[in-house]
């Protein structure tokens, strides 16, 4: 069926995307026509935590399968986060091409690889291979674009550092409204770890098998808005992710694990009020809401528990080369939680020095009471300072607003 519906929906669209002009060239060889745009990005750090790298791995966020992971900044003392090298080019009259790849200590992963066309009618666009969704504000979005070193609690606990990225299709319509609206919707393999995995396992105990479901299970739908007002702009959106959670635990040589589905509802928010060519103030915040439908497969109880987290931040550019921003994450609901409704806090503050648009330096400090132990319960308040150097060259395409 899924197979069906797709043909149906895309056939049409393509069908008439090849009925597009295709580009002159010049009859002439011209080398530097066929060259992509390459650009590296390279990151790294000097982190300081008040807990030691060994008892980190102690403490998580009540109810996340995550424990204090991230993905950058991850040891105290140096890091080296990643070196970005990214492609990009037109390939004929109806795609681009990208390609983003990481490199870090460990190896290097395709981050995205990806086709976009160009051609299609009705305002349709599509995209297709391994790409970060457009679910919310900050999950498309590459590390080097954020406010902050890190992401923010409810993007770890919920959706893991990487945030949703995985293999599969995208469709987006753009309205012809008087205001910029969008819609998309995005068919995606499920992950390997956070809220949406999708993997076949037997319980040791019970001897009760869970099989995994067919890929695609993932499904992603989303609504963005943006607007101006005098000086300043508004983007404001709404999304939806679904999908399978089937995931084992596997611990001295016992295997158990849960089996259901999850549903991840966000809410956006951007307002950006520029003063001049350089100078601006951002105010953006996001909210997610997690609603898991689950059984364990030890206990056999069916469970259905919700949580939610949001982040705030507030960024002032006071011209092309200094900004500071404050950013408050927290995570207040938790029904997997005795203190359900207890919040779990991080403050953050930053300030950042770029001599120009291909580099920067950026320090921040943040103060997080949201980690309890997971043996013994006990909250723990963990301080972080992190100094970031970012360096780019290349040609590296504008990104998104």
């Amino acid at each position: 069926m899924k197979k069906l519906l797709l043909s149906a929906t895309l056939f049409p669209l393509l069908l008439s995307a090849e009925t597009a002009s295709y580009t002159s060239y010049s009859s002439s060889f011209n080398q530097s026509a066929f060259v992509p745009d390459i650009a590296l990005i390279v990151d790294g750090s000097y982190t300081h935590r008040s807990v030691s790298d060994e008892d980190m791995g102690d403490y998580a966020l009540v109810g996340s399968e995550l424990s204090a992971y991230n993905e950058f900044n991850e040891n105290s003392g140096f890091n080296l986060n990643y070196a970005e090298l990214s492609l990009h080019s037109d390939v004929d009259q109806l795609f681009t091409l990208d390609g983003v790849f990481h490199f870090n200590t460990e190896g290097v992963e395709i981050e995205e690889a990806y086709f976009t066309t160009t051609a299609l009618p009705w305002y349709f666009q599509l995209k297709g291979g391994k790409f970060k969704s457009s679910f919310g504000r900050l999950n498309k979005q590459h590390q080097h674009v954020w406010d902050f070193a890190d992401a923010p609690l409810v993007y770890n606990g919920f959706l893991t550092a990487e945030g949703l990225n995985h293999v599969g299709l995208q469709l987006q319509w753009l309205a012809p409204t008087p205001w910029y609206m969008m819609i998309g919707g995005e068919l995606m393999q499920s992950g390997e770890e956070g809220s949406f995995v999708n993997e076949s396992f037997t319980d040791t105990s019970t001897k009760q098998t869970v099989s995994a479901s067919n890929e695609p299970a993932l499904y992603i739908a989303y609504l963005k808005n943006s607007f101006d007002i005098s000086d300043a702009t508004i983007l404001f959106g709404f999304s939806a992710a679904h999908g399978t959670t089937k995931t084992a635990d596997e611990s001295n040589n016992t295997v158990h694990g849960i089996n259901g589905n999850t549903t991840i509802y966000g809410a956006d928010l951007l307002v950006k009020n520029y003063f001049n060519s350089y100078s601006y103030i951002s105010w953006q915040s996001e909210i997610l809401y997690r609603d898991a439908d689950i059984d364990n497969t030890l206990t056999k109880n069916a469970d259905d528990y919700q949580q939610s987290g949001a982040y705030s931040q507030l960024v002032y550019a006071y011209n092309q080369n200094w900004r500071a921003g404050f950013r408050f994450d927290t995570m207040f609901q938790d029904t997997t939680a005795v203190d359900s409704h207890k919040m779990r806090n991080r403050y953050t503050v930053m300030a950042d020095y770029s001599p120009s648009e291909f580099s920067r330096i950026r320090a921040q400090y943040a103060h997080n009471s949201a980690f309890t132990n997971t043996t013994t319960g006990q909250q723990k308040d963990i301080d972080t300072f992190i100094l970031e150097i970012n360096l780019a060259i290349g040609a590296h395409g504008a990104h998104n607003f």
